[in-house]
């Protein structure tokens, strides 16, 4: 029977607390670095491709863009072709932020990888890259138990 590898778990709540520490200063907690992260990549998004891109439901991702618009860090608007529906961007404080929580991140993605050969973090990367295609697809039902 596969064991499974809590490791990886430990590896990620480390991670966390990592971010928690370094972005306290500018009030962005590890829950809120996927948004960011993710608002830094695509402009505009509405809320429901923002919740699903993070990988939360929609009243999750609302009180984060709420905290976010609070901080100052994006503008949400109301969607023109649904108005029930809002679209959020990174506003010019957000994108300054966004700058400081990727290094931050690429930051905590050197210090795991230390004494690692560039071949197992790839084989790493492949994996993990099929271990998230595996996820997605159960998640989304699109295959079967």
């Amino acid at each position: 029977m596969l064991r499974p590898n809590f490791m990886v778990l430990k590896i990620f709540r480390l991670g966390m607390a990592y971010a928690n520490r370094q972005l306290k200063d500018i009030d962005i907690s590890s829950g809120l670095v996927y948004f960011i992260i993710e608002l830094s990549q695509v402009e505009w998004l509405n809320m429901s491709d923002l919740s699903a891109a993070v990988g939360v439901d929609n009243a999750y991702a609302t009180r984060a863009v709420e905290k976010l618009a609070s901080l100052g860090y994006v503008n949400k608007v109301q969607d023109e072709q649904d108005r029930r529906a809002y679209r959020i961007s990174l506003t010019a404080s957000g994108r300054q932020i966004a700058e400081r929580v990727v290094e931050t991140m690429r930051q905590w993605v050197e210090i795991i990888t230390a004494g690692v050969s560039p071949e197992d973090i790839a084989t790493v990367g492949r994996v993990f890259g099929q271990f998230h295609q595996n996820a997605l697809e159960r998640m989304e039902n699109r295959s079967k138990p």
